[in-house]
């Protein structure tokens, strides 16, 4: 399974770099070039020696920022996007979180094909793209009442549900004929019966917790 720096390591190599670095080069022309590789051609040609071919330099020039592959993705999916507001993670009604968590997921794989590319392509898996949402995506789910099995269970459907409507966003939209066709394909705009990835996560939830109280022993 692929190990990603800590979320300190991830703010101490975003503002350090290892001692004795080439001075020619910097961590974020590395991340810059890393995801125009993996943007254009695809993770599989990303690799550290054509790095280092695309920037001109040596291979240890790279190793002095990033100790291995593995290393440089997960500095990659830990970079700070804001799309989760701090007032959401310190709120106070565990069902807003998972919501607000989930729309915040949703919008950074719309943001970044590229991460989106490599949760698909299974060079990442969702959790550890999203560790520190789902750190607090797990938690919340817990705080709704939901047992060590059902929680986990909850968070693989909401995980589905964000992909899901990931790849839907990202997707061309076709060519269609009529003006109702179009309202049908073009997302939220004008009337769209689609629902919104919080209105799908909000049935969702609101299914599960129905489950999970029917099964409660009355009294």
């Amino acid at each position: 399974m692929t190990m990603f720096p800590t979320e300190e390591a991830s703010h101490r190599m975003s503002t350090t770099g290892r001692q004795g670095r080439p001075a020619r080069m910097s961590r974020d022309k590395i991340v810059e070039m890393a995801i125009e590789i993996v943007t254009q051609e695809g993770y599989s040609n990303l690799s550290m020696r054509y790095l280092a071919d695309r920037l001109g330099t040596s291979t240890m020039g790279i190793y002095y920022y990033f100790a291995s592959k593995n290393e440089l993705l997960g500095f990659l999916f830990s970079l700070p996007d804001g799309a989760l507001d701090d007032r959401v993670a310190d709120s106070q009604d565990p069902f807003e979180r998972v919501v607000r968590t989930s729309e915040a997921v949703a919008r950074f794989l719309e943001l970044h094909s590229w991460a989106l590319a490599g949760v698909l392509d299974g060079h990442v898996g969702i959790e550890q793209l999203t560790r520190n949402h789902g750190r607090i995506l797990t938690e919340s789910v817990r705080d709704l009442g939901f047992d060590d099995r059902e929680a986990a269970e909850t968070v693989r459907g909401i995980w589905r549900i964000v992909l899901g409507e990931s790849v839907m966003r990202s997707s061309p939209r076709p060519a269609v004929v009529g003006a109702r066709d179009r309202s049908r394909v073009s997302g939220r705009a004008g009337g769209s019966t689609m629902p919104s990835v919080a209105e799908t996560v909000e049935s969702y939830l609101a299914g599960r917790l129905a489950r999970v109280h029917r099964r409660l022993p009355s009294g």
